[in-house]
C-alpha cells in the first residue's frame, strides 16, 4: 500500500493554471498535426482535384479511416482512466499486467478486422457508394485492402500513446499525426508520379509504422517495461476497460452507419461532393480537435484519477475547468471559419486541379459544418469526461441517440427538402442541438449541477468578445476587400485574424473573465520553468 500511496501523491490534481499550459505543450504538436493534415489534404488536392478519381480514394479510405479516426479520438477515453486507476490503486505489476493485456488484444482484433475488411473489399465498396461506376468500385476495392493493413499499428500505437499519456508525458504523445502526415506528404511528393494513389496508401502505412517506432522506443526508455503475452485481466480497472471499449465499439459502428449512410446519399450528388463533404468535417473537427481535444487530452489523467480517488467536487472542478478553456478557444476559431470560409478554403486548396469552381463547392461545405464548431467541441469535452466517470453506458447511448438523428436529418434536408450538400453539415448541427439539450434536460451524468452562475457568465463574456471580434473581422474584410493572390490572402489572413483575436481576449481581460485573463502570468511561469 505505501508504493501505491507514494505512486499516487507523485500526481497530485492540476491546477487550471497547470491545464492551460499542458494544454499549450498538446495544442502546439496538435496544430503541427493539424498543419500537416492540412499538407496531406491540399497535396492529394493538388494531384486529384474535386473529381472521380478523389472519389474512389475517398470511398476506398472510408472504412480504415473510420477505424483509424475513431482509434485515435477515442482510444484514450477507455485506456487513459485504466492506466490510471492501475497506477493509482494497484502495484506496478498489475499495471504491465494491464499494458500487456491492451497490447495484446488490440494487435489481435485488429488484426482479425483488418483481414475481414481486405477480404470483403468488392462488396463493401459497392455498398458504401452505389452511385459511383463499376471501374471506380473495381479500383476503390484494390485500393482497400491495402489500405486495411493500417489499422493493426494505429491501434496498437494508441494504446502507447495512451500509456504515455496517462503518466502525463504529453509531448511525444501529442506529436504522433504530425509524424504520421509527415510521411504520407512526403510519399505523395516523392512517389505519386509512379504510383498515383498508392503512393498516398504507402504513406499512410509508413507514417502508423513510425509512430509505433517513435512510442515504443520513448516507453522502453523512460520506463521499466515488463510485457506478457495476456489475454485474461480480471478487476474492477479490467471490467472498465471492457465496458469502455464495448461503448466504444458500439459508437464506432453507429458513427460508420452515419459516414456510410451520408456517402451513400452524397453518391447521388454531383461529382467531387463526397470528396467536398470528407474535407469539410475534416477541417472542422480538426480545429476541434486542436483547440478543445487538447484540453481534453490533458484533463483526462488528472479527472480519471480524481474519480479513482472518489474525489467529486474535484472531479466537477476538473470539468468546469476544461469548459472555461475550451470555450475561450474555440469562440474566436469559430468567428473566424464563418467570416473568412472562402479565404480559408482558397488558403488550403486552391491550387493545381482544385479549380475556384472546386472552391465554390468546399466554402458552401466548410461554412455550414462551422456552424456546428461549438457544440461539436462541447461534445468532445463531454466524452473526456463521461469516459473518466467511467460512464461508458451514457456514452453509448448518445452516440445511438446522435448518430441516429442524424441520418434522420440528413434524408429530411437532402432528400425532402433538397438542400444538396449542404444538408450533410445541417443533419449534423441539428442532431448536436437535440442530442445535447436532451442531456441537459434529463441532467445525465449530473450536467445540471455543473453549470453554475460563473459558468454562464463566462459564457456571456465569450459571447460578447466573439461578437465584437465579429465585427472587427467582418468590417476588416470590407474594408481591405478581397485578396488577389494567393499570398495576399495568407497576409490577409494573419491579419484579420491577429487582430480578430486581440478583440476577443481584449473584452474577455476587460471582463475579467477566467483562465485566459491570467494567460501572461501562464507564460511568465513557463519561461522560468
Amino acid at each position: 500500500m505505501n508504493g501505491i500511496g507514494v505512486r499516487a501523491a507523485n500526481f497530485s490534481m492540476p491546477s487550471k493554471r497547470q491545464i492551460l499550459r499542458s494544454s499549450m505543450v498538446v495544442g502546439f504538436f496538435s496544430l503541427l498535426g493539424g498543419l500537416t493534415g492540412i499538407l496531406v489534404d491540399t497535396s492529394i488536392a493538388a494531384k486529384l482535384g474535386l473529381s472521380r478519381s478523389s472519389d474512389t480514394f475517398y470511398v476506398a479510405f472510408t472504412v480504415p479511416y473510420i477505424i483509424t479516426n475513431l482509434i485515435a479520438a477515442t482510444g484514450q477515453f477507455s485506456l487513459v482512466p485504466f492506466f490510471s486507476a492501475l497506477d493509482t490503486r494497484h502495484a506496478a505489476e498489475e499495471l504491465w499486467r494491464g499494458f500487456s493485456y491492451a497490447v495484446t488484444m488490440s494487435f489481435l482484433g485488429l488484426a482479425g478486422i483488418a483481414a475481414l475488411g481486405a477480404a470483403g473489399a468488392p462488396w463493401l465498396m459497392r455498398g458504401i457508394a452505389p452511385g459511383i461506376t463499376a471501374s471506380q468500385a473495381q479500383h476503390a476495392a484494390h485500393l482497400g485492402r491495402w489500405l486495411f493493413v493500417i489499422i493493426i499499428p494505429a491501434g496498437v500505437s494508441e494504446v502507447l500513446r495512451s500509456f504515455l499519456l496517462s503518466r502525463r508525458r504529453f509531448a511525444i504523445s501529442s506529436a504522433t499525426g504530425f509524424i504520421r502526415n509527415a510521411a504520407v506528404v512526403a510519399s505523395i511528393i516523392v512517389l505519386f508520379p509512379r504510383y498515383a494513389e498508392y503512393s498516398i496508401v504507402l504513406g499512410y502505412v509508413c507514417g502508423y509504422l513510425l509512430q509505433f517506432v517513435i512510442l515504443g522506443g520513448q516507453i522502453v526508455l523512460s520506463f521499466p517495461v515488463r510485457y506478457s503475452l495476456t489475454l485474461v485481466g480480471s478487476g474492477e480497472a479490467f471490467r472498465n476497460l471492457r465496458g469502455a471499449g464495448t461503448a466504444q465499439i458500439g459508437g464506432a459502428l453507429s458513427w460508420q452507419g452515419v459516414v456510410v449512410a451520408e456517402r451513400i446519399i452524397a453518391s447521388f450528388l454531383a461529382p467531387g461532393t463526397i470528396t467536398a463533404l470528407n474535407w469539410g468535417f475534416k477541417i472542422m473537427a480538426s480545429v476541434a480537435e486542436l483547440l478543445a481535444g487538447s484540453v481534453g487530452t490533458v484533463a483526462l489523467p488528472a479527472i480519471s484519477r480524481a474519480v479513482a480517488q472518489r474525489a467529486k467536487e474535484e472531479v466537477a472542478r476538473l470539468f468546469r475547468d476544461m469548459l472555461e478553456i475550451s470555450l475561450a478557444l474555440v469562440s474566436p476559431a469559430m468567428v473566424f471559419c464563418l467570416l473568412l470560409d472562402r479565404n480559408i478554403i482558397r488558403l488550403i486548396f486552391q491550387r493545381g486541379q482544385f479549380t475556384a469552381e472546386s472552391t465554390d463547392l468546399m466554402t458552401m461545405v466548410f461554412f455550414w459544418y462551422s456552424v456546428s464548431l461549438l457544440l461539436y467541441s462541447f461534445v468532445r469535452v463531454f466524452t473526456f469526461y463521461l469516459f473518466a466517470r467511467n460512464e461508458s453506458g451514457l456514452f453509448f447511448r448518445f452516440c445511438v441517440a446522435q448518430y441516429g438523428l442524424n441520418v434522420a436529418f440528413d434524408l429530411l434536408y437532402v432528400g425532402l427538402l433538397r438542400l444538396g450538400a449542404r444538408g450533410i453539415p445541417l443533419g449534423l448541427l441539428t442532431s448536436l442541438i437535440v442530442t445535447v439539450g436532451l442531456t441537459y434536460w434529463r441532467n445525465l451524468a449530473d450536467l445540471k449541477d455543473l453549470f453554475g452562475r460563473a459558468l454562464g457568465l463566462f459564457t456571456l463574456k465569450n459571447l460578447l468578445g466573439g461578437g465584437l471580434a465579429g465585427v472587427a473581422v467582418w468590417g476588416l474584410a470590407f474594408w481591405l476587400g478581397p485578396p488577389s493572390t494567393g499570398a495576399r490572402n495568407f497576409l490577409f489572413l494573419c491579419f484579420v485574424c491577429g487582430v480578430g483575436s486581440a478583440v476577443f481576449y481584449a473584452v474577455l481581460g476587460a471582463t475579467r473573465a477566467v483562465p485566459l485573463a491570467r494567460l501572461k502570468a501562464v507564460l511568465a511561469r513557463s519561461e522560468e520553468d
